[in-house]
């Protein structure tokens, strides 16, 4: 069964990166999640803005379930280690997200990707952190080693391919560390709902792979001590979040933030 999720995934994975998109694993585990990346990049499509206008805010209503990211927070970002080292940045990114604030959310998690790969992959060089300077975890199982491979490869193409790649125009919208980080971007449609959801989904594949790596999947749901707790109140909180998005205060905030735009 694992086998024929690979092939799927690596099927739509190629798709998405056509469009300059990239698929949540962790949510393409679920049949509900990979019914609809299966739907959105079940052909190959050039990158167009409307196409990511028509596509964020249906993923955004699909992979922001309370319910589901509470746990996910809790059962996957808390317990992995390295994961876990960049909880502060990473919920602190997703409540940004719920009140639609990209700009906030985008900055806490764009400068988390390198930082995590540097771990999880054992990169040495302290300026390359290229795909082929990976060391791709193995766990001496064939099936959860192939998924890691899968995942790995997936992430490596987007990542050497769009985010980690060397940008000189400086009025792109798609995501790129190298114009952010040296304070060369020109264009704030870059802090878009879609980057702020491809940032998500690049951490959800590397903590499926931390967990395969750890043999904590797919036993991801096996509570432990406290937990159930922290799920209620970050459920709370979340929902807390997503129903103020609308309020007042929270649309005056952005719109003054569109006065820079």
């Amino acid at each position: 069964m694992i086998n024929t999720w690979i092939d799927d995934f690596e099927k739509v994975s190629k798709n998405a990166l056509a469009a300059e998109w990239f698929v949540s694993p962790l949510e393409y585990l679920w049949s509900d999640g990979k019914n609809h990346f299966d739907k959105i990049f079940r052909d190959g499509v050039t990158p167009h803005s409307r196409f990511d206008q028509m596509v964020s805010p249906t993923l955004y209503r699909t992979t922001m379930q309370v319910d589901f990211r509470a746990k996910m927070t809790v059962f996957a970002f808390m317990r992995e280690t390295i994961a876990n080292s960049y909880g502060v940045e990473f919920e602190s990114g997703l409540l940004a997200f719920y009140q639609l604030d990209y700009l906030a959310c985008l900055s806490q998690w764009i400068y988390v990707i390198e930082g995590y790969c540097r771990k999880l992959f054992s990169v040495t060089s302290p300026s390359n952190v290229k795909y082929s300077h990976w060391i791709i975890p193995r766990t001496g199982d064939t099936t959860r080693d192939r998924l890691i491979k899968c995942l790995a490869e997936a992430l490596g193409k987007y990542l050497d391919g769009i985010m980690f790649k060397r940008e000189s125009d400086p009025h792109i919208e798609r995501l790129s560390r190298h114009l952010l980080l040296h304070g060369n971007l020109e264009n704030k449609d870059f802090f878009s709902q879609k980057n702020c959801l491809i940032l998500m989904f690049l951490l959800d594949a590397l903590v499926v792979i931390e967990m395969v790596k750890n043999m904590n999947f797919p036993t991801i749901f096996s509570e432990r001590p406290g937990e159930v707790e922290r799920i209620k109140r970050r459920k709370a909180l979340y929902m807390m979040k997503l129903k103020h998005a609308f309020a007042d205060e929270n649309i005056l905030k952005i719109e003054l933030l569109k006065e820079y735009l």
